[in-house]
């Protein structure tokens, strides 16, 4: 980038001397007073007033200089950006889960603050498979998703953690067993084409399980909301309902105490991507 003349300008404008700006950037006087021309000429405007000694800028050329400052900055933060180093900067795109994005994502913005304090990541949220397909098209440079039994060859999973399923009925609910639970009650069960739903359908397999009423949300906060106001009960990750659980419910365990989802941070398995992954990874990793 040849930027060598606004930099010289910049100078000028700053001192308000050809001959200490020379000083300054280690060129001759007449070095700089070239320079000067030849950008004059570039630009076909009088940038300084020569009737002065030294010559001063005119309003045109305080505009330019003023101009050239911005341009100087942005380049110096290009240059910045394409330094190698051992932290991460530059632009970076992250999905989330969306039913961990409310708990994970706040912690995750202050963390990358601290630790990547030269990188700005754009973050949206999502299904896991719809995450998932982002990072294999190169959309995002990586994913915290729920965890799949069938994972993807392309794409290398790190385990971030492992949540728990607990029921949450209503506080004066007597049943104390799954399958009185789904004799007795309506089941709000979440999406089941979603990571959280299949863990979900796989653990309410039973027949006993698959009578009464079966009511379907996409949301984690409003199927609470419903148990918490005794319409029916749910099956959620453990820190979803601790989160979101009221006075007027509470927690049942599982028959199976294993079942849970597990999230990770899916990322493109190659070597260009395994260095930006394993810096992301230190952030995300709370």
């Amino acid at each position: 980038m040849q930027t060598r003349a606004l930099r010289t300008l910049v100078e000028i404008g700053r001192i308000g001397s050809f001959a200490k700006a020379a000083d300054q950037l280690n060129m001759t006087l007449s070095a700089v007073s070239m320079q000067m021309k030849s950008l004059e000429s570039d630009l076909g405007a009088k940038l300084f007033d020569r009737t002065f000694r030294p010559p001063q800028l005119t309003p045109v050329g305080r505009a330019v200089c003023a101009q050239a400052e911005r341009l100087v900055s942005v380049e110096e933060d290009m240059i910045r950006v394409c330094q190698p180093g051992d932290r991460l900067s530059g632009t970076f795109r992250i999905g989330f889960v969306a039913t961990a994005s409310v708990r994970l994502l706040p912690k995750f913005l202050i963390r990358s603050g601290k630790l990547a304090p030269e990188a700005q990541f754009d973050v949206e949220t999502g299904l896991s498979d719809d995450l998932e397909a982002r990072v294999l098209s190169g959309l995002l440079d990586g994913a915290i998703l729920t965890g799949s039994s069938t994972p993807h060859p392309r794409l290398s999973y790190q385990i971030l953690r492992t949540e728990r399923f607990v029921f949450a009925v209503p506080a004066d609910c007597p049943c104390l067993t799954s399958d009185a639970l789904f004799a007795t009650l309506p089941f709000f069960h979440f999406m089941p084409q979603t990571g959280i739903g299949k863990v979900i359908a796989k653990q309410i397999s039973e027949p006993n399980q698959k009578k009464g009423k079966r009511i379907y949300l996409d949301s984690v906060e409003a199927i609470m909301e419903c148990v918490n106001e005794g319409l029916g009960f749910a099956l959620l990750p453990e820190p979803d309902v601790q989160r979101y659980i009221g006075a007027q419910a509470r927690i049942l365990e599982t028959p199976d105490p294993q079942t849970s989802r597990t999230l990770v941070f899916a990322s493109l398995n190659s070597a260009d991507a395994a260095w930006q992954a394993e810096k992301i990874l230190e952030i995300v990793q709370f």
